[in-house]
């Protein structure tokens, strides 16, 4: 598993991934809302926020860090991401077979 890293209170590079389903496919996206879910190392969370869905077709999304409440703090996380359909009513966590690991790293100035 890749560690994406980022230096407190910065805002980029936003974390962007594409959303697929265990055999390989797209997350179809129309008609849903995605949200970035961050937690503690302890998997007690630590923030959550609104992602942009990048490709509804193609399962691409990206999260824009705000560089405050959700890089404000140096160490390591765990994120996911949440899709709710309005249609179905349903959601679904992503990636369903791990985590993403986060680091957080000190800035000097």
């Amino acid at each position: 598993m890749d560690t994406f890293k980022i230096k407190k209170n910065d805002k980029n590079p936003a974390l962007s991934t594409t959303l697929q389903y265990n055999d390989g496919t797209a997350v179809d996206l129309n008609n849903g809302s995605v949200w970035f879910i961050m937690a503690n190392r302890d998997y007690t969370p630590y923030y959550s926020g609104a992602a942009v869905i990048t490709g509804s077709d193609t399962g691409n999304v990206e999260y824009r860090w705000d560089g405050a409440n959700d890089t404000g703090s140096v160490g390591t996380f765990w994120g996911e991401f949440e899709v709710q359909w309005n249609d179905a009513g349903s959601k679904m966590t992503l990636p369903s077979d791990h985590s993403l690991k986060i680091q957080v790293y000190e800035d000097y100035n």
